[in-house]
């Protein structure tokens, strides 16, 4: 793999922990991780208040984000480095050994050490990180606020059978959150790989599921277990099959159209209770601007209200990371085992932060209710489905918001779509720009509204 030579320093280990290190140095071929404004990432400790945010213009703020992020807006699922702001660097180290060189004197502290192989090394780290997750999740030990949530990886059919029982103590509601991963499209020659990519035609390597109760992800190994993630059944029958296709509990996901594309066709699941968290984020918004835009992107401005500013930091730097390396690798990372801890980082991290920007859009919400609330912004709430007369509620929205969902996950997967195209998806669909169209018809109204509660929250 080729080396950025201004990153990389020629050191000799010293010790296990120098070995370990370099494992994880060369795994992940000096990836270049994003730089995350400081002042974008404070943590704040503010009370929420809808007539105070949305006196504040969401529009403005859209724009700035679209303008910053263009990129995204081509963006059709996560999987991708749709919106990963990361520079390529072409190596100019020379690998060819040079006669007048020699390498560098070194006392003998480190010649004492036990030999051992970076890939003996290698998997025993990865098997310590497995032990660690699961054994927070059979103990339920507290983790510290600062913590990732436990992120256990099933790749072994022993494995598989240990979490199965997992599936009988799910809870109703918000209770799971879900992301798909696909396989490369070229391989290392730049030759088309048949059956890879993403959709209809691709496959899934990896499937992440976060257990919002017990704050806890699964990611199945796909490309490796095949049809026995989704088939395999627990005593009580229930399998992930089961669970995708149920209807008992609402199933979170950040664009469900590529992954239900490939889940339909490729293993047969029919589409449960989808909530997409992407079309939440857009009805949130006020103004003109329709265009959809990535996670990352929208994590960089709402995940200072959802988590720490430590932890969100963690969470950017490893998406950046992440698609960095992958992106330097044509994504055959993703089929190729054991997986560097880049990759396991980056494959576990879009669950998890899910249900916390699911609430804060919900709190969003609330506000974008208090704007368009009754006649004087006509059109508005007859266009979710709710006669203006009425009073709305947050339930309405979300009702809405689900409606839409199910109806995309079902064009996902009509004839006509085509994941592998990126023409029109970045736009919104048909009921989502009349709503902006109304926006755009009451500006005036809305200006005014914004006044009067900006007025209301100096009071």
């Amino acid at each position: 793999m080729p080396l950025d030579s201004r990153n990389y320093t020629a050191r000799l280990p010293r010790s296990v922990e120098d070995l370990q290190h370099s494992v994880e140095t060369f795994d992940e071929n000096e990836n270049t991780l994003e730089k995350v404004s400081e002042s974008s990432l404070a943590s704040k400790d503010i009370e929420y208040s809808p007539y105070f945010e949305w006196a504040l213009s969401w529009s403005d703020y859209v724009e700035d984000m679209l303008a910053e992020q263009e990129r995204d807006l081509a963006s059709c699922n996560g999987d991708s480095s749709e919106d990963l702001g990361f520079t390529r660097f072409e190596s100019d180290w020379d690998a060819t050994p040079n006669s007048d060189e020699s390498w560098p004197q070194s006392d003998d502290s480190w010649e004492r050490q036990p030999t051992i192989s970076f890939a003996d090394e290698y998997e025993a780290r990865m098997a310590a990180i497995d032990a660690e997750d699961e054994d927070a999740l059979n103990t339920g030990a507290k983790r510290s606020p600062e913590a990732p949530a436990p992120a256990v990886f099933i790749d072994t059919l022993e494995k598989m059978d240990k979490f199965l029982p997992v599936l009988s103590r799910l809870k109703d509601g918000v209770e799971l959150a879900f992301d798909c991963e696909g396989t490369p499209e070229e391989d290392e020659n730049g030759e088309p790989i048949p059956g890879g990519g993403f959709g209809r035609t691709g496959d899934i390597s990896f499937l992440s599921m976060t257990v919002i109760s017990v704050d806890i992800t699964y990611v199945f190994d796909v490309w490796q277990l095949k049809r026995i993630v989704f088939d395999r059944q627990n005593d009580d029958g229930l399998s992930l099959k089961t669970i995708l296709e149920s209807h008992d509990r609402i199933q979170l996901w950040w664009d469900v159209r590529s992954d239900w594309d490939t889940l339909f066709y490729k293993f047969g699941i029919q589409i449960g209770k989808v909530r997409d968290v992407q079309l939440m984020e857009l009805l949130s918004r006020s103004g003109r601007e329709s265009n959809i835009v990535g996670l990352h992107s929208i994590m960089k401005y709402e995940g200072q209200y959802t988590m720490s500013s430590c932890k969100l930091r963690t969470c950017l730097k490893e998406k950046a990371s992440g698609g960095a390396y992958f992106e330097r690798n044509g994504w055959r990372p993703l089929t190729t085992r054991p997986l560097t801890r880049t990759a396991r980082n980056y494959i576990a991290g879009d669950t998890e932060c899910l249900y916390g920007l699911h609430r804060r859009l919900q709190n969003r919400l609330k506000g974008w209710l208090e704007m368009t609330q009754g006649k004087t912004v006509g059109g508005l709430i007859d266009a979710i489905g709710k006669p203006s007369t009425l009073l709305a509620t947050t339930d309405d929205l979300m009702q809405f918001i689900d409606e839409q969902s199910v109806i995309r996950a079902h064009y996902a997967i009509s004839p006509g779509f085509d994941s592998r195209s990126r023409e029109r998806k970045a736009d919104a669909s048909a009921a989502f720009l009349r709503i902006t169209s109304l926006w755009e018809e009451n500006r005036d109204r809305m200006s005014k509204r914004q006044e009067e509660y900006q007025k209301l929250s100096q009071i």
